[in-house]
């Protein structure tokens, strides 16, 4: 099938939430053809008819919902030049999938607007097609809409003229190759700011109500698509690209070619409202939607298996973009804590997959997969780099895209055209961190002259795999008087022994957390590197690796709990970095929730580190906080308030009490000065339902009292609050209500119960994938006790919703994890 080419005209009411369509699909066929397949879901196909030149010739069809396929049958059979014209209706629906309406308040009462969300398999309900992303196609769409509205999709507009009865035609450029899933249709009443300085025009798009808080997005909107460009080498081929705010959206943002769609809270910049961790979260999604112009849109992937060579280049320039333009944010750093960390965490399950997704089955990205292909495929290429080098990886990069664009591609044709590229034999290293599951454990011991490094897969449980690895090694040296020598070693053996230079005191491997493993020191290694974190001449980031390393092995079962509290007392207990404290904070508050008898050494040691830090910190926010530092601020005052501080508890009070007067509170802590004001001010739950109503409190603030009535530390509130997020709050931020509980250690010791009685009313009240989010983020602390009842139950919900079947592996393995935790 050559020249694929369909005309999309689209007559959408946002009244009855019906369209009517007509699908033109024309493609050249090399052999003789008597019947076509194609994807069609929810859709009512009035009439399926062969165009041939003027005339139109009937063809029988026959729809099968169970493999959403529509079979069109010719009278005789066809060659060559092949025209098919389809007639039918479908329904905006409200599962913000496919063609939907997304709800918005105004002051004049509930208005809609219809947007679409076609991946991975969603573009056959708005119409009839080869729904797979190797099928790319140009498209020439169209509206018929209500003249008030506005019409939005891939490419500008090309022409706009008034029909009778109130409506108008939108005809659109057309667009370049591409593949269904990147289509978009927006129709509604949207407002834009635009810069038009140069192509491709850039425009901001939101409802009316909130189009003055999108100048962040057009203006980072352009700095990214002007750094990719520039990187690339290629220009973006359309002459707009929109950012979207979308009222209700499930995921963060999409990447529709010229038509990216986010989430309100991952685009919209609230001066006074928004928060420094918030705002480099929107740059973050910004520059990770405007990376896939190229990662993913204009090279697309052959199978979805392949989708890591869309999102984990993207995840990858998620930090790359923003970084260039935000140096002080030090996102590497940024990096390491979330992506490089959520991937790990991941692939420390048994049951795991490789960043390219095994076997030919249709695959789904989920809150099981999307760890493995976001953040571990992120961290890898992070490594790629520092491997082959920034330069060479470049080079590599941008042969691939030069030679694929506008096409779709596998993982051999990109490490084929990397090698090519580059001149380096990349395969093993492919074969080793994209093909294999998993990632290694370094277990270093060591004598006078010399270290002996051995690898095996880690995993928290155990494994019986004997995976090998090529692993980069930086190895960085530290005399006695701290000076620091660093040595690049390849691993690509079970046990490699190296010689040490002379005068070694200690050594650290995986030198500035930039690389995809674990390492275990013996015990007479770990004392020596303590010294050195103790008296701070060893790095942030490497003083951070270690810790991180530990709490692993604490899940692993191979040191206890009192060994690591032992190790942080006595080597980090004068820690001032924030991002080292921030992971101490994680993984003590985790320890909180679930392990009572290590409570009280917990909060005295907590409140005894924290407290320190937060008077170097400030309490009060400044101008000129890091992006760490802010964040650390926001979660060392609510685990400060857990652990009982009365500076803390009398600063969050008053905090809160100033806002029930009327007064603002700054946005880089006004997170945990509502929790604290739930738990500790009568008032606090009048005030944050307030905030939750009311069409003044932006996405992210509603968020944040979201998460404040979910911190109450009484049960009557907390199942008052779980009615409430199944009855009022909107089904999108459903998931977050189950996140927050699901933390709250008052909560814990009855929410399995909860979770089971009211398991049909979650399934019901929430987007599919989110319920699938739901099961591990809530077995994995409240199943600690109910093991054998949790496992009977999600195994009867396994059976009864197929698709469930990975993520319930993931809760099912994470409580056990967490069970044998001592």
């Amino acid at each position: 099938m050559q020249n694929l080419h369909y005309k999309l005209h689209l007559e959408p009411n946002l009244e009855t939430f019906i369209f009517q369509g007509t699908t033109t699909i024309s493609f050249t066929s090399e052999k003789e053809l008597n019947e076509i397949s194609l994807n069609a879901k929810e859709l009512g196909i009035f009439t399926c008819e062969l165009l041939k030149k003027e005339k139109k010739e009937k063809c029988s069809f026959m729809l099968n919902p169970e493999k959403d396929q529509l079979m069109i049958n010719f009278k005789e059979p066809k060659q060559g030049e092949i025209q098919i014209e389809i007639n039918y209706h479908g329904i905006i629906n409200a599962n913000m999938l496919g063609f939907y309406r997304s709800r918005y308040e105004t002051k004049d009462g509930v208005k809609y607007n219809a947007v679409t969300q076609f991946e991975e398999r969603e573009a056959r309900q708005a119409f009839p097609g080869f729904d797979h992303p190797s099928k790319k196609a140009t498209f020439d769409i169209e509206f018929v809409i209500d003249e008030n509205l506005k019409g939005i999709a891939n490419t500008p507009i090309k022409e706009e003229k008034s029909l009778e009865n109130g409506k108008k035609l939108i005809i659109f450029e057309q667009t370049p190759r591409m593949s269904t899933y990147l289509l978009f249709f927006g129709v509604g009443d949207y407002s834009f700011i635009e810069d038009t300085s140069k192509l491709p025009h850039i425009r901001a798009v939101a409802v009316p109500d909130k189009i003055e808080y999108g100048q962040f997005g057009l203006e980072f909107g352009r700095k990214s698509m002007d750094w990719l460009e520039d990187y690339t080498g290629i220009l973006f081929p359309i002459k707009k690209c929109d950012y979207i705010a979308v009222s209700d959206f499930a995921f963060g943002a999409m990447e529709n070619y010229g038509a990216i769609t986010f989430r309100e809270n991952a685009l919209l910049v609230y001066p006074g409202k928004t928060s420094i961790p918030q705002l480099s979260r929107i740059a973050d999604v910004i520059a990770h939607e405007t990376a896939h112009m190229w990662f993913g849109d204009l090279v697309s992937p052959k199978d979805w298996k392949y989708i890591w060579l869309n999102e984990s280049f993207a995840s990858y320039f998620t930090v790359a973009v923003p970084n260039a333009y935000y140096p002080e944010w030090k996102l590497w750093d940024q990096f390491t804590l979330s992506s490089t960390l959520d991937g790990l965490e991941r692939d420390s399950l048994v049951d795991t997959i490789p960043v390219e997704l095994p076997g030919d089955e249709e695959a789904n990205i989920d809150f099981s997969t999307a760890p493995i292909i976001y953040n571990k495929g992120a961290a890898i290429i992070r490594m790629l780099v520092g491997y082959l080098g920034a330069e060479k990886f470049k080079t590599g990069v941008n042969y691939f895209l030069k030679k694929y664009e506008f096409e779709c591609a596998n993982s051999e044709e990109y490490w084929e055209a990397f090698e090519k590229a580059t001149q380096e034999p990349i395969k093993e290293f492919a074969d080793s961190w994209v093909h294999q599951r998993g990632f290694p454990m370094i277990t270093v011991e060591r004598n006078e002259k010399e270290c002996t490094l051995t690898q095996e897969r880690f995993t928290y449980l155990p494994n019986e795999e004997n995976s090998k690895w090529l692993i980069p090694l930086n190895i960085q040296y530290y005399s006695e008087s701290g000076e620091i020598q660093r040595e690049k070693v390849i691993l690509d053996e079970k046990t490699k022994k190296i010689t040490l230079p002379e005068g070694i005191h200690a050594l650290k491997l995986n030198a500035d957390q930039d690389s995809f493993y674990r390492v275990k020191y013996s015990d007479s290694i770990l004392e020596l590197q303590g010294k050195q974190i103790s008296s701070k001449k060893m790095p942030h980031m490497d003083r951070f690796g270690i810790e991180n390393d530990l709490f692993a092995f604490v899940k692993k079962g191979d040191y206890t709990i009192a060994q690591y509290l032992d190790i942080l007392e006595k080597y980090f207990g004068t820690e001032e970095d924030d991002l080292v404290l921030i992971d101490i904070a994680r993984n003590l508050g985790t320890l909180y929730n679930i392990k009572e008898e290590f409570v009280e050494r917990i909060k005295k040691f907590g409140i005894s580190l924290f407290e320190r830090k937060l008077e170097l910190l400030g309490y009060e926010p400044k101008i000129d906080d890091s992006l760490q530092g802010a964040s650390l601020r926001n979660s060392l005052l609510w685990l400060l308030f857990k652990f009982g501080s009365e500076k803390v508890i009398k600063f969050g009070v008053k905090k809160f009490k100033a806002l029930l007067t009327g007064e603002t509170v700054h946005p880089d802590i006004l997170g945990s000065v509502l929790q604290i004001g739930s738990v500790a001010v009568p008032e606090g739950k009048a005030y944050l339902l307030k905030m939750l109503v009311s069409q003044e409190t932006p996405e992210m603030q509603k968020l944040s009292a979201l998460s404040a009535l979910g911190s109450s530390d009484k049960r009557e509130n907390l199942e008052e609050f779980l009615k409430l997020g199944f009855d009022q709050v909107p089904p999108k931020n459903r998931v977050q209500v189950l996140a927050t509980i699901a933390g709250n250690k008052s909560a814990i010791p009855w929410l399995w119960q909860w979770f089971k009685d009211n398991f049909k009313t979650i399934q019901g009240g929430m987007p599919i994938f989110h319920v699938g989010m739901a099961i591990p983020m809530i077995t994995r602390y409240a199943g600690i006790g109910h093991e054998e009842d949790v496992k009977e139950f999600i195994s009867e919900k396994v059976k009864e919703f197929p698709m469930f079947d990975a993520t319930a592996k993931m809760g099912l393995e994470m409580l056990e994890i967490y069970s044998r935790i001592h």
